[in-house]
């Protein structure tokens, strides 16, 4: 759990227009045209580090359930 919140926080702090450009781009015929809003981008981001937090949360979580028994 705690190795995918990392990937996760990385992805999160990684340059969402340059991963888009990278790897979704090439899929449309007119990428500028069809290259999502910074909302968007935003949004991804604010959704990449909420599941990290959630995920180090529930590994925490884990942990101290396992120490009680």
């Amino acid at each position: 759990m705690l190795l995918l919140a990392v990937v996760l926080a990385g992805l999160g702090s990684a340059d969402q227009r340059a991963l888009w450009w990278r790897f979704q781009a090439r899929r449309f015929r007119d990428p500028a045209a069809n290259e999502p809003s910074d909302s968007a981008y935003r949004s991804q981001r604010v959704a990449a580090f909420l599941c990290a937090a959630l995920m180090v949360g529930m590994a925490i979580w884990t942990f101290s359930l396992a120490a009680e028994m």
